[in-house]
Parts: C-alpha cells; structure tokens; sequence
C-alpha cells in the first residue's frame, strides 16, 4: 500500500477532529461514541485510532480546535479599525457571534462540557488555561494600546481587568445554556457593552478612591 502523503495524513485527522467536535457537541463526552465520529466522518474504525488513541484523546483535540479556532480571523477584523473604543466592540461581537458556530462548525458553546470535564481531566483542564491566556493576552494587549493612546484610563490595571472581562465574555456561554430557545445574541451584546461603555467613559475621570471600613 502507498505510504500517504503529509497533506493528506493532515487532511484527514483534522476531518476526524472536524467529526469529533460535531459529535460532542450533539452527545457530550459520556455519550458519544467512537462509532459515532466514524460514522460522522465517514472513516473506517482503522483511520480513527491510527491517529488518535480513543475518545479521551478525541475529545481533547476536539476542545482544542474550539479553544484556538477564530484567533486569526479576529485579528484580521481588527486591523483595519483605528480605536480602541472600536476595536474591544468588535473583539467583543466577534467572541458572541462564535458561540454558536464558526465557520459551519460547533462554537464555543462546545467548551462548556469541556470545564465539566476539566474537573477530573488534568489534561482538559490544561488546554482550558492555555486557551484562558491566550485570550486575556489579547485583551491585555488592546487595553495597554488603549491606555497609552489616552483612550482608557491611566490607571487601569489592565491584567485584572483583561482577566475580568474574558470571565464576563465566557459568562455568556453558560447564559445561552441557560436561556436555550429563547436566547438572543443581541443581549449578550448589550450586557458587554454596558461593561465597556464605562471603562472607556472614565478615560478622563481620576481613580476613585474606596472608602476603607
């Protein structure tokens, strides 16, 4: 038999990790079967475990495209804009409209079931934090761009705040669980605006002093 070429061995197991995410996200973890991804990817038995070692590894990989999916596409959104008022919107709409689909696949709405996983999956709970930094590093590098161009406060402390704001961003997921039928990406919208309305608001407004008790 031909040895397959390189191309063709990267075509396929991302066809498989393609299946496997569709799969999960219909079925979950606990109910979605090997023979369901061979079916849904239309390979045989062989082809799955030739390139992965069963359902745990499967899963993995499937969260793993969720979690790093649209990165690129975001940046490519934002280059054109010249605000950072301008830019954290469309940061923000761009992480709502993925939360159901991107490009034809399960969104983000997948990783929900992948933090219930995380609780006894080290491994799960890895790839969560990588995706976690790697979204609040490209926050923290809006809010610095906007803080040295006067468009944000001098004073935020923009870790913090980038940190805040992701959790606020994922918060969404577990309410279009919540809302199911009746869920409506325009609110989702409203309440991260309500957020950042204030942020960019106070650009010229002192740091408030807190009351101590």
């Amino acid at each position: 038999m031909p040895r397959l070429s390189p191309a063709h061995e990267l075509e396929v197991r991302q066809r498989i990790i393609r299946a496997a995410v569709e799969v999960f996200a219909e079925k979950g973890y606990h109910r979605a079967t090997i023979a369901d991804v061979v079916q849904r990817s239309g390979l045989s038995v062989g082809a799955i475990y030739t390139h992965f070692t069963g359902k745990d590894a499967l899963f993995l990989q499937s969260c793993d495209l969720i979690s790093g999916q649209g990165l690129d596409a975001l940046a490519t959104r934002l280059a054109p804009l010249t605000t950072t008022a301008d830019k954290l919107h469309a940061a923000m709409a761009y992480y709502v409209e993925t939360i159901d689909e991107f490009e034809g696949a399960p969104g983000q709405v997948g990783l929900v079931r992948a933090w219930a996983e995380a609780i006894e999956s080290t491994e799960v709970r890895e790839m969560l934090v990588r995706r976690r930094e790697q979204l609040v590093g490209a926050a923290m590098l809006l809010l610095h761009e906007g803080v040295a161009r006067g468009e944000l406060p001098s004073w935020l402390d923009v870790e913090p705040f980038a940190r805040a704001f992701i959790g606020l961003l994922d918060g969404q997921l577990l309410q279009r669980i919540e809302t199911g039928e009746g869920y409506r990406p325009e609110e989702a919208l409203r309440r991260g605006r309500a957020v950042l309305d204030v942020v960019l608001a106070a650009a010229t407004v002192e740091r408030p002093v807190l009351a101590t008790a």
